[in-house]
């Protein structure tokens, strides 16, 4: 009778699943992740973060029904969901497969650099300097991948907060955690002139294809270097192309931070779209400033004001006044800021192909959040 009590022995299913290009073929396990089973097993798989946004291991189901751990419409458009897109790293074993890679693996390189300044931008954010060993070209919110040279850790992501082009200086705004290595060990000045590993550079986050259109940024925490980088390169763009003459589309900055402490970069940001004519507003919201200090703006979270915001941008300036469907949307910054103002703008009637995001994931076991890096440059 005991044996009605006994742990009954799982079943376990396997697929044939097939790579092309090639003729790779896996024997694997009902619901293994794709891109984690065909790299364990030594296949060439394109990719970089791993979470679900950069569509790097973007691949065409041919043959076969997997599942998708995200809503693939985040990420696609109907004709590409219904020719077979998936994301690999999202994607889950159910039947057998045959797959194809949409893309080749990306191209980096690794460098070794030196930190060279360390200097303070909020309490908790320090704007990082490295001198790189030889030059390296990258656009504003690319990102590398870090490693201190003597800590035998996992690399951590940041984005780049200024272009570069054959440059040897590069630069990161990092948010120090207490519990992450990387980024306690980056923003500890008593490190200058230490060693730093540096992969790079990565990601397609920024404003390719905007020309014209109206920009709602969107940027929370160190998302603010990134942001500000884009749009500094962008306004000086406008005024090498446009100079005197320039009539750029207006630019809507919406930053989301805890404090007022934690907001910075602003004011040069004014000044560099003054300068180069282009309509700028910005909107602040604080989710932790305290009620007694005579914070007048907004407080709360940065989706909860996002119809308000627009229709005040609008107000203000006739040029914000715009059809919801021709805005352009960047955002950067913690997962829950980005998730939660994409649901708020697809509310009032901006379609998901409008946005790009790179939204920082937590790590496991308590690393720095800038640990995972997920950026699109479509969502």
């Amino acid at each position: 009778m005991f044996g009605l009590f006994r742990k009954k022995t799982r079943e376990i299913v396997r697929f044939d699943v097939r790579f092309r290009p090639g003729a790779t073929t896996l024997k694997l396990e009902r619901g293994a992740n794709l891109l984690e089973a065909a790299l364990r097993h030594g296949v060439a798989a394109p990719y970089n973060c791993r979470v679900g946004a950069c569509k790097t291991c973007r691949i065409k189901v041919l043959e076969g029904t997997p599942a998708s751990l995200i809503e693939r419409e985040y990420m696609f458009t109907r004709e590409e969901m219904e020719d077979g897109a998936f994301l690999a790293c999202q994607t889950t074993v159910q039947s057998d497969m045959v797959v194809s890679w949409h893309a080749e693996p990306p191209t980096a390189v690794t460098l070794a650099a030196t930190l060279v300044a360390v200097r303070r931008m909020t309490p908790r954010i320090q704007r990082v300097e490295l001198r790189l060993e030889e030059p390296l070209s990258w656009r504003a919110g690319q990102f590398a991948r870090l490693r201190p040279a003597g800590l035998n850790i996992t690399p951590r992501s940041y984005s780049m907060v200024a272009p570069g082009r054959d440059d040897t200086l590069i630069a990161f705004d990092v948010t120090r955690y207490l519990d992450g290595a990387v980024s306690s060990w980056l923003s500890d000045p008593g490190n200058l002139e230490g060693q730093v590993m540096v992969e790079a550079p990565f990601g397609e986050f920024g404003l390719d294809g905007v020309a014209g259109a109206p920009l709602l940024c969107i940027a929370g925490g160190s998302g603010m270097g990134a942001i500000g980088g884009i749009l500094a390169s962008h306004a000086h763009r406008v005024t090498e192309l446009h100079g005197a003459s320039a009539s750029p589309a207006p630019v809507l900055l919406v930053v989301g931070a805890r404090d007022r402490a934690e907001t910075y970069g602003l004011d040069e940001l004014r000044s560099t779209a003054e300068h180069a004519k282009v309509p700028f507003q910005v909107d602040i919201v604080l989710d932790r400033e305290p009620v007694d200090s005579g914070w007048q703006g907004r407080r709360g979270y940065v989706a909860e004001h996002l119809p308000q915001i627009l229709r005040q941008a609008a107000q203000r300036d006739p040029r914000f006044s715009q059809p919801e469907q021709s805005w352009r949307v960047l955002l950067c910054g913690p997962t829950p800021l980005v998730d939660t103002s994409i649901e708020a703008l697809r509310r009032v009637g901006m379609e998901v192909h409008q946005m790009a995001f790179d939204k920082y994931a937590p790590t496991m076991g308590g690393a720095s959040p800038t640990g995972t890096r997920m950026q699109a440059d479509h969502v």
